[in-house]
């Protein structure tokens, strides 16, 4: 305990001493140079137990047309999707502007991902009508390029 309440007056004394975070103007923000970005890995479990025991869970949208109120309803969405390679980072066009790159994930995996069905009813808690079908995702796929963003 003692050691924890040392670094975190370590800590505290450091920010005090920098002054505290303070807005970058363009021009110093623009001369601000990282490594490659920011990485993610997601590992998303969505709504599905280690036994693959499903309830009735739902994602409901409810629209109003002309005074009546209708669902979408969607029974059990979940899964597993396992993502590597999604990033993040500041890159500069040959242009000399400067643009956000999201990069694709390289990796992606699929492990039971999707929902048993969906529809459209008027009552968001009744009993599932109506089936428009059921999507279930189960494999791998790889990707390249990116999505680049300027700002004006």
């Amino acid at each position: 305990m003692k050691k924890v309440l040392v670094l975190i007056a370590m800590l505290c004394s450091g920010a005090a001493t920098a002054g505290g975070p303070r807005p970058l103007p363009d021009s110093e923000l623009a001369q601000v140079r990282g490594a490659d970005g920011i990485s993610f890995a997601v590992d998303l479990n969505l709504n599905r137990q280690p036994d693959y025991v499903l309830g009735d869970s739902r994602l409901t949208i409810g629209q109003k047309v002309d005074g009546q109120t209708t669902y979408i309803v969607v029974r059990n969405p979940g899964g597993r999707i396992q993502m590597v390679g999604l990033s993040i980072g500041a890159q500069t066009a040959t242009d000399g502007t400067s643009y956000v790159a999201l990069t694709m994930p390289a990796y992606t995996r699929f492990l039971d991902a999707g929902f048993d069905s969906i529809s459209v009813q008027t009552d968001a808690r009744g009993p599932v009508s109506g089936n428009l079908g059921s999507v279930s995702l189960n494999g791998e796929m790889t990707m390249t390029g990116q999505l680049r963003l300027w700002s004006h």
